[in-house]
């Protein structure tokens, strides 16, 4: 697995506990910088990613919202709504991650931790984000 991936899937498991309500910004980039299971460089990449994602929440997910149909932002999984939220944020906000890669990557790591409709419903509505006026 690529370092970009990883990092993904490491920033997805902190968005999760921020989503909940149980970490704020600061202990999570702590937890970050400790994690023994990564590489210095996926560790670095995580914490970008959820510094990015988390500062920018408002702007991600007025863009998320307006792209649901029938659905409103709070009845998304967690997995979901925070891989919408990487993919949105790297495709808006993170020049170096070209728009087809952020999405093909919430996509497939929608299929890996999502349900059995995640990467289809991500793919999406990151595609209508794409579409859409920047």
């Amino acid at each position: 697995m690529g370092i970009r991936r990883e990092g993904r899937e490491l920033a997805l498991t902190f968005l999760y506990q921020m989503d909940l309500g149980v970490e704020d910004l600061a202990s999570v980039l702590a937890e970050i910088a400790t994690d023994r299971h990564s590489s210095n460089r996926v560790r670095k990449f995580a914490a970008t990613l959820v510094e990015g994602v988390w500062s920018r929440r408002a702007e991600v997910d007025e863009l998320i919202s307006q792209h649901l149909q029938h659905w409103k932002i709070e009845r998304l999984t967690r997995t979901d709504r925070g891989l919408l939220r990487m993919g949105v944020y790297e495709m808006r906000f993170d020049p170096e991650v070209p728009e087809k890669v952020a999405i093909n990557e919430a996509v497939e790591i929608g299929k890996k931790f999502g349900g059995d409709e995640s990467g289809k419903f991500i793919n999406g509505v990151l595609d209508a984000v794409l579409h859409s006026p920047a």
